[in-house]
């Protein structure tokens, strides 16, 4: 696994031979300490962003702050003062290896505590689709278990997006767990529905339900986790476009957006002669869309349901649903004409 150490100096009277040798003491410690822990995870790279400046004691020459970009949105950034630059980076690489070490650990217990909860969940579920009269269960549970197929599709792709921009970790939850707890959501629902059709729908809609409800789960662990200690402000500025520009090279999601995901069913199964680079322009583009909007076009595009189809799977107004697909499709073609395309419907269109 590659580890690579971006340095700031800022101050002007720190020679460049200081930075050199801070350089590469941060990068023998953080081999040593953190390549063990990340390369366990399957990890390629990462890199370690470090501040050197002078420091405003009069005890200490310099101050070292490094950060650190972990799963879970999280940063954790350590902070250290003294005069020798070689113990200065022991010292910081050994604290952000115990961060790194704590945030793991707590990353790992919350997965073991939200699969137990959903375990309790789905129990009680359980019990209340045990009310349902047994033959209107059968038939339900049969019809169900036809279009789970088309769940499942619907929920990797989704998953696949949300984990392309952080918003869902990694594992978990995995498309098994979210499609199971909402076809017993549906099961246990006391609207009567059995006709296949409307029960794709109600499906679809608890599908949703429960990724919306993972995703209000996460903001929140997330946010219940503190930064260990505070930025430096040029650092922290970099940081925060590094958010915005990278996604974690050890840390890549399991599911991915491919071009099946994207094109209507019967133009994924065949050979369409598309520009490659077009199509990665529809996958960054819709996967910058927000939930709703995303959801919609795909429902609509993707999965060729009706408008009032759509607007029962989202819950939303009908003209509601017409006027986001409108603003898609104008943000697609905005999008896409950098990328050389006339429109979004040409990436979808056969050429033969």
């Amino acid at each position: 696994m590659a580890i690579f150490i971006s340095l700031s100096v800022t101050d002007k009277t720190t020679s460049k031979q200081d930075a050199a040798t801070v350089r590469t003491a941060l990068l023998e410690e953080a081999v040593g300490a953190l390549q063990p822990i990340f390369g366990a995870r399957g990890a390629s790279a990462t890199r370690i962003q470090a501040v050197l400046g002078r420091s405003p004691d009069k005890d200490a020459t310099f101050s070292l702050s490094v950060h650190l970009h972990l799963p879970g949105q999280r940063i954790v950034a350590v902070h250290s003062k003294g005069d020798d630059l070689r113990s200065l980076a022991r010292d910081v690489i050994d604290k952000l290896t115990s961060a790194t070490r704590r945030h793991l650990e707590r990353l790992a217990h919350g997965s073991e505590f939200a699969r137990k909860r959903r375990r309790e969940r789905l129990y009680e579920i359980t019990t209340g689709a045990d009310q349902r009269p047994e033959r209107e269960r059968s038939l339900v549970e049969a019809r169900l278990a036809e279009i789970r197929p088309k769940l499942e599709t619907a929920a990797r792709r989704e998953l696949a997006y949300l984990r392309a921009v952080s918003k869902l970790p990694t594992g978990y939850p995995e498309v098994a767990d979210i499609v199971d707890e909402a076809i017993m959501r549906v099961i246990a629902s006391d609207h009567g529905v059995v006709d296949a059709g409307e029960l794709q729908i109600a499906a679809l809609r608890e599908l949703f339900a429960v990724i919306d409800a993972e995703i209000a789960a996460q903001q929140i662990s997330m946010s219940a986790i503190p930064l260990d200690s505070e930025v430096p402000q040029d650092a922290e500025d970099e940081a925060e476009a590094m958010v915005e520009e990278e996604f974690y090279e050890f840390y890549q999601p399991d599911d991915h957006v491919t071009l099946a995901d994207v094109l209507p069913v019967e133009l994924s199964q065949t050979k369409v002669a598309l520009d490659e680079v077009h199509v990665a322009g529809v996958v960054a583009a819709l996967r910058d869309l927000p939930n709703l909007w995303r959801r919609v076009f795909v429902l609509r595009q993707q999965d060729l349901f009706a408008p009032k189809q759509v607007s029962e799977v989202v819950d939303r107004a009908l003209d509601e649903i017409e006027d986001i697909f409108e603003k898609v499709s104008a943000f697609l073609d905005a999008r896409l004409a950098e990328w050389g395309a006339d429109s979004w419907e040409e990436i979808f269109r056969s050429k033969g």
